[in-house]
C-alpha cells in the first residue's frame, strides 16, 4: 500500500507548490528574509529599528488525525498537536512562539466538539508560552461532511535577526542527531487509517508483544521540542534543525541544506518503534513510501558541530529526549541519501 493509494499524491502536491512559487515571491517586500525551503516565513516589522526582533509565521492543520480523535473521543489532544507542530516549525528557525490564530470548521457546529478543540489549543498554548490570540469558527454544510471537524492555525513567533537559523551554517563533517518522536505526530494519517481499516484492526487492539493499544499509539501527541532545544540553540552548537513532518526524514532534512553538501542518513542508526513496524508490515508499505511518508520514529533532526555532538546529545537526553546519531553531512550534490 502506497500513500497515493490512500488518496495523497505527494509528487502532485509538490508540483502545485512549485507552480505557485513565482506568484508568492512577487508579493515579498524588502522586509522579507528569504529562507529557501523554510518551515516558517520570516519578515521584519515595517519601520522597526535595526536589530529589532523579526516576525516568524507558519501555517498548518491537524489533518486526518482528527477522524481517529473523533472516534476515540480525544479531539482536545489532536487539537493540541496543531500548537506543538507550529511551535516546532518556528523553533527550526530559532524563533519562539508568541501567538496562535486558529480556524475551526464543521458542516454544522457542534458545541461539544468546538469546546474540546479550544480546550486542547489553550492547554498547548499555555505549555509553549503562546497566546491564543483569536481565530475563525466557520459553519459550511456544503463543504464539510456531517460529524467531521477541520482545525488549522497560524503560529506567530519572534526571533532576533542574528539568531535566525536558515541552514547556511551547515557544512561537511556535521553530525545528524535524531530526536525521538512520540508517534506519527501529525503526518501520514491517511495512510495509517487505510492500513487500520483494511487490516480489520480496531483502536482498542494492542500492538504485538503486549504493547500500547493502536489508539494510544496513533493518537500520541505531537512532541514539543522547545524545552530541550532552546538551551542548545543558545549554545551555538546547533547548525540547523529539521522538523520531520510530511515528506519524512529526507524530505524535511533537505530543506535546511545549503548547496554543495548532502546529508547521509543511516537507517540502522535507530530502532523503529512498534507502531511503524506494524503499519509497514500490515499495510505491506514499500520502504521508499514508508521513508517519504512517515517519520519512522524521528521527530526532529539536529545538525550540529561534530566536536560538540557528544556533549549536546547528553544534554538533550538530560532534558528528556531520546537521542540517536543517525548520520553525517558530507560534500556532494545537495540532497539527502540513505546509507543502505
Amino acid at each position: 500500500m502506497r500513500y497515493r493509494d490512500a488518496g495523497v499524491d505527494v509528487a502532485r502536491a509538490d508540483a502545485v507548490k512549485d507552480a505557485i512559487g513565482a506568484a508568492v515571491r512577487s508579493t515579498w517586500t524588502a522586509g522579507v528574509r528569504p529562507i529557501p525551503g523554510g518551515f516558517a516565513g520570516v519578515i521584519a516589522i515595517p519601520g522597526a529599528s535595526t536589530g529589532a526582533p523579526l516576525i516568524a509565521a507558519t501555517m498548518d492543520g491537524v489533518g486526518t488525525k482528527l477522524h481517529l480523535a473523533l472516534e476515540a473521543g480525544r479531539v482536545a489532544d489532536a487539537a493540541a498537536d496543531l500548537v506543538y507542530h507550529g511551535a516546532n516549525d518556528l523553533l527550526v528557525h530559532g524563533a519562539r512562539p508568541v501567538a496562535l490564530l486558529d480556524y475551526i470548521a464543521q458542516g454544522r457546529l457542534d458545541p461539544v466538539t468546538v469546546g474540546a478543540v479550544i480546550e486542547g489549543l489553550a492547554r498547548a498554548c499555555r505549555e509553549v508560552g503562546a497566546a491564543l490570540l483569536g481565530g475563525e469558527t466557520a459553519e459550511m454544510p456544503d463543504t464539510y461532511l456531517p460529524g467531521v471537524v477541520d482545525v488549522a492555525g497560524c503560529m506567530l513567533g519572534v526571533v532576533a535577526p542574528d539568531r535566525v537559523l536558515d541552514g547556511s551554517r551547515v557544512e561537511a563533517g556535521d553530525v545528524l542527531l535524531g530526536l525521538g518522536a512520540a508517534g506519527l505526530h501529525t503526518n501520514g494519517f491517511s495512510l495509517a487509517r487505510r492500513v487500520l481499516r483494511e487490516s480489520g484492526a480496531a483502536l482498542a487492539d494492542r500492538l504485538p508483544n503486549g504493547g500500547r493499544t493502536l489508539g494510544d499509539a496513533l493518537l500520541a501527541e505531537h512532541r514539543w521540542y522547545g524545552p530541550s532545544l532552546e538551551p542548545a540553540l543558545a549554545s551555538g552548537a546547533v547548525h540547523a534543525l529539521a522538523h520531520v513532518t510530511g515528506g519524512g526524514i529526507a524530505g524535511n532534512l533537505a530543506r535546511v541544506l545549503p548547496d554543495r553538501v548532502q546529508a547521509v542518513v543511516n537507517p540502522r542508526g535507530w530502532e523503529r518503534p512498534p507502531l511503524f513496524r506494524w503499519l509497514i508490515e500490515r499495510g505491506a508499505v514499500p520502504e521508499d513510501d514508508a521513508r517519504s511518508t512517515l517519520n519512522l520514529g524521528i521527530g526532529m533532526v539536529v545538525v550540529c558541530d561534530p566536536a560538540r555532538a557528544p556533549a549536546l546529545a547528553e544534554a538533550l537526553r538530560a532534558g528528556g529526549e531520546v537521542v540517536e546519531t543517525i548520520g553525517v553531512v558530507r560534500s556532494g550534490p545537495r540532497g539527502v541519501v540513505w546509507d543502505d
